[in-house]
């Protein structure tokens, strides 16, 4: 997932309001014969360009693409000009199908229910009335899978925690997470240059045993110098590769090349977006070095480390913190409030 766009809690309230069917409990059925009830309303981009009609199943469900979803869909021109398929539904009914494609359904019930309140949070501040869409069903915004990528325990930790958002200030809270910081959590301003008092970076030591944490990755000589084109050329032949850390919470502030001729430095964020997220798997590069015709570099966590470490999430819940121990904790000085 990215980060949001913040605006008023007030301009989207009104229009976000409709009435549509009750979404299913979390007992695996579908509730299709239940009364409207009123709820924000989700319109999730499925797809764009040319792609399979859907198939309505009846009156609360559709099917595409080998998938099954819940409301309806809509066909929509985007700005680029290319139609768009946009799955339209309740909020609660879209966290269906995005808790456990972000968390594992076997992580502890508090873990499940603060992901679900996060995910909440994230997904008002995301409403867009004048726009085709608000969110993608992507990890451009929040994975969403329809009701196959549902299960029992996500649909619990929605129907637990709903209505319940993270706040500060009486308004929706611009929340990120990430699967894991790598030990201490990233600043807001830092990486996308919009500050939040409560987005700061702070040690994390929760997620510093979990799958997430370590990672490392060598790149060709030719793969470096065709990820950063003409930029990367000009310093002329790589001698050196070294970390500007200017602060004291040990994220890199830049990745600086330096060659026979010049120096060319990027933030460590467009290294990543460069070189690839899924090898480069967090902004927090903790070593970059020459090693004969290869750059090997090595970081911890996975992910821009904003917000909530899902894996220190993890852990927390399984040493007994609830729900909103965990939201403080990465959320520092935010309430819990209803939206």
């Amino acid at each position: 997932m990215k980060g949001l766009k913040r605006r008023a809690f007030a301009q989207l309230t009104g229009s976000a309001l409709v009435a549509l069917p009750c979404m299913a409990r979390a007992t695996g059925g579908l509730d299709v014969t239940a009364t409207p009830q009123a709820a924000h309303q989700m319109r999730v981009l499925l797809a764009s360009g040319d792609f399979a009609a859907p198939a309505p199943l009846d009156g609360w469900h559709f099917a595409w693409d080998g998938r099954t979803y819940r409301g309806s869909y809509d066909l929509v021109a985007l700005p680029d000009g290319r139609r768009g398929l946009v799955n339209v539904l309740p909020l609660d009914a879209y966290l269906y199908g995005v808790l456990s494609k972000e968390v594992a359904a076997s992580w502890a019930p508090d873990a499940q229910r603060a992901q679900a309140i996060v995910s909440r949070t994230y997904a008002l501040l995301k409403l867009r009335p004048a726009q085709p869409y608000d969110v993608v069903a992507s990890v451009s915004d929040q994975v969403y899978g329809g009701i196959e990528s549902e299960t029992v325990e996500g649909r619990a930790a929605v129907d637990a925690t709903s209505g319940t958002i993270v706040t500060y200030g009486a308004l929706p809270a611009h929340v990120a997470y990430s699967s894991c910081c790598g030990g201490r959590t990233a600043d807001a301003g830092d990486v996308w240059n919009v500050p939040y008092p409560y987005l700061p970076s702070m040690p994390d030591p929760h997620c510093l045993d979990t799958p997430e944490f370590l990672w490392d990755a060598v790149f060709p000589h030719d793969s470096v110098a065709a990820a950063f084109g003409q930029p990367f050329a000009a310093i002329g032949a790589l001698r050196l590769v070294h970390l500007d850390t200017p602060s004291p919470d040990d994220r890199p502030r830049a990745v600086v090349f330096t060659g026979t001729a010049a120096s060319f430095s990027t933030t460590p964020k467009n290294f990543r977006a460069a070189l690839g997220a899924r090898i480069v798997r967090s902004t927090f590069v903790r070593t970059a070095e020459l090693a004969g015709d290869a750059l090997r570099v090595s970081g911890t966590g996975r992910g821009h480390g904003v917000g909530m470490c899902q894996w220190g999430a993890r852990v927390m819940a399984d040493q007994g913190a609830s729900a909103t121990d965990i939201l403080a904790f990465y959320f520092p000085g935010t309430s819990l409030g209803t939206g």
